[in-house]
């Protein structure tokens, strides 16, 4: 806080204050006017101002534009209600001269008419000033200042008649100065504000002679418009209103352009549904509340099963109708005073608030599913689409935001990892599961083309014949630190992290270089099964062209190699997967239908694809020889693909009483710890060498 004081034996008994930080120009007016005047002033900031103001008998403030905008808004006003009678010069950034009696703070250069630097205009507007009446005062109201102001600005009387009005109200508005002059400014009223709206206007104007705020108004043409206006009530030496100074802005495209930043910062565009920074909000009071009346709430963290397929081969259009079509579908899922938002990409999340138990949570997730059964019908494109869906409960799984949404995550890849178009509860377990998760992400990408990685092989035996004619190709990981990691944890991450194209190429390679080797030793009609990802069928950084390439380079008959795909692939299928299936055909690559009878097996996709294999899952093997279902089952199958001519592979078979049933219905081979579990090429060849690969 600083200020400076200037005194001076003169005639002319007055004093002044200048307000501003421009101390080069501070300099010079106190050389100017302090030989000339009574008592002045100055001060840097607005405490300062104040109690030098009330401390002094100040008739004329000197203030520089440029340091009334660091200052509280109504502040010249605020010198004015305590002095009605003092003289204000206002001076712009170039130093340039006007005058006014109230706050214009928001005056810049290009609002008010530019005149010479003079500070002899300065001495004489100084020392005419005070002398200046009321009369004179209103004078100085309607100045050039008002009429040239970019903002709209009127001057009513004390009962509310429009006595001034400057050049941008009649722009702003479209009346002309003669239409409004004596009327009431409730001429431009909308007609949207209440009568307690008003009646809080004037009680505050009348207690605290000033109010700000938007309000609705109307146009000459009947258009309404939105104004962000300020309104000053002027009093007299005696306290009493004499006018009312308003300015006012048309604010309606500002506020329609914050409104939608609004919606892009809270709505995700696409769907309409609150995006992940209006959900984190919600949630937060949400939380807040079960904390205080001990409520029991649920997230759900929900992800589309195999969505980024449909981006793959159908493109972003297709997908992006997906994800509309979602959030149609689970909007009429839940309460209206439930949360759904969509956090991005596939991933959605519920907010189920006020339960009464745990079921309640299972009864929405259940219709959140059901919701997902029937197909999307887009573009003549008949697809479908199930959730994983994971959930948290307050407090059982948590009592942070951030604790919640993790369990809550945790708990959807337990059931994505548990076979998807399902939900699971978090617990304990799954936290483990979460950071053995974040261990293979860390090793899995500097172990591929290393020794860690091999190939075991199993045995499909012929059933017509006895002998050993193909392999299945099955990868396996041991990891110095992580030890034997599971095809079922390591191949979903390597899908998700985009590893799955370079893992599968590896496989394609030193599988294809192991049955040329098994072919020149013993059976020239050997071939291996490799299992290829969905996500390499659609994905196109993966070329298969390589893989019937390299054949080539090894003098491989491409009936080698078996390529087995699973349901996945085809019920999603687009044109690059009936693309990539007809080229492997047409290179002589025969192909595998993995795990039928686990999906939505279609007879239309068998004939279309052509495959040339069908694999009973071990689902269906396990009871065969007790149940009567399993066995009609699968019998129907053989028939089926037969009908065909479609060979068929029993996976999982056990034990004789298996075998013994799969011979009798005609199926064509079989795999199974019956035979052998799979091995190391090394234990295979010795498991060919035996009796010429033959087993009975």
């Amino acid at each position: 806080m600083t200020s400076t004081i200037s005194t001076a034996s003169s005639k002319v008994d007055l004093s002044v204050l200048y307000l501003g930080k421009d101390k080069p120009l501070e300099h010079k007016i106190r050389r100017y006017l302090g030989s000339r005047i009574n008592l002045y002033l100055a001060a840097e900031d607005y405490e300062t101002a104040i109690a030098l103001y009330k401390q002094h008998a100040i008739d004329t403030i000197v203030a520089d534009t440029a340091f009334l905008r660091g200052m509280p808004n109504c502040a010249i006003h605020q010198f004015r209600h305590l002095n009605d009678n003092v003289n204000i010069v206002l001076l712009n950034e170039n130093h340039d001269i006007i005058s006014s009696p109230f706050e214009l703070p928001c005056l810049a250069q290009q609002q008010c008419p530019l005149k010479p630097v003079s500070f002899d205009k300065l001495s004489d507007l100084v020392m005419a000033g005070h002398n200046q009446s009321d009369e004179n005062n209103i004078v100085n109201i309607t100045s050039s200042a008002f009429f040239h102001s970019s903002v709209a600005m009127t001057i009513s009387s004390h009962d509310n008649k429009i006595i001034a009005v400057n050049h941008a109200f009649t722009q702003i508005t479209g009346f002309q100065e003669h239409e409004i002059l004596g009327k009431n400014p409730r001429i431009l009223s909308s007609g949207k504000h209440d009568k307690q709206f008003y009646e809080d206007m004037w009680a505050a104007l009348s207690h605290d002679k000033k109010w700000n705020g938007e309000i609705w108004n109307k146009r000459k043409n009947g258009e309404l418009f939105l104004e962000w206006i300020t309104i000053n009530a002027i009093t007299n030496s005696a306290g009493d209103i004499t006018h009312y100074c308003s300015i006012f802005a048309d604010i309606t495209e500002r506020k329609a352009a914050e409104e939608a930043i609004c919606r892009l910062t809270y709505n995700d565009p696409l769907t309409e549904l609150p995006n992940r920074r209006a959900f984190m909000e919600r949630l937060e009071e949400h939380l807040s509340h079960s904390k205080a009346d001990q409520s029991l709430f649920a997230i759900l963290f929900l992800d589309l099963d195999n969505f980024k397929d449909i981006n793959d081969t159908l493109g972003h259009d297709i997908g992006d109708a997906v994800i509309k079509e979602t959030a149609l579908r689970l909007k009429t899922c839940i309460r209206e005073d439930d949360l759904i938002a969509r956090l991005g990409g596939d991933e959605f999340t519920v907010c189920l608030t006020n339960l009464n138990t745990v079921d309640d949570a299972s009864t929405v997730a259940q219709k959140l599913l059901d919701a997902m059964t029937s197909p999307f019908i887009l573009e003549e494109e008949r697809l479908y689409f199930s959730f994983s869906i994971g959930i948290a409960l307050f407090p059982v799984h948590g009592e942070s935001t951030q604790e919640l949404l993790k369990h809550a995550d945790q708990a959807m890849y337990h059931a994505k990892f548990s076979g998807r178009n399902k939900f699971s509860f978090f617990d304990l377990s799954m936290e483990q599961h979460a950071l053995t998760k974040t261990e293979i992400v860390k090793h899995l990408r500097n172990s591929i083309g290393s020794e860690q990685f091999s190939i075991h092989y199993q045995p499909i035996v012929n059933l017509k014949t006895g002998f050993i004619d193909k392999a299945e190709s099955l990868l396996r990981w041991t990891h110095p630190e992580l030890g034997n990691v599971t095809p079922d944890e390591f191949i979903p991450i390597a899908e998700d992290i985009g590893l799955i194209c370079e893992l599968g190429s590896w496989v394609f390679r030193q599988s294809a270089s192991q049955v040329k080797a098994w072919q020149e030793k013993y059976i020239d009609s050997f071939q291996v099964s490799i299992n290829i990802s969905p996500k390499q069928f659609q994905n196109e950084s993966c070329d298969l062209e390589e893989w019937t390439d390299f054949l080539s380079q090894q003098a491989l008959s491409n009936t080698a190699i078996s390529l087995e795909i699973t349901e996945g692939v085809m019920m999603n299928e687009g044109p690059m997967t009936e693309q990539r299936l007809n080229m492997l055909k047409h290179a002589g690559i025969e192909i595998s239908l993995d795990d039928f009878g686990t999906g939505y097996s279609s007879l239309a996709y068998l004939k279309k694809l052509n495959v040339d294999y069908l694999k009973i899952d071990r689902t269906f093997i396990q009871n065969i020889h007790l149940n009567l279902d399993d066995q009609a089952m699968c019998e129907a199958i053989v028939v089926m693909a037969h009908k065909l001519n479609i060979r068929v592979i029993a996976e999982g078979v056990e034990n004789e009483a298996q075998l013994n049933f799969l011979k009798s219905i005609g199926c064509d081979y079989a795999q199974g710890y019956w035979f052998s579990k799979p091995l190391p090429s090394k234990d295979f060849e010795l498991l060919l060498e035996k009796k010429g690969a033959f087993i009975h």
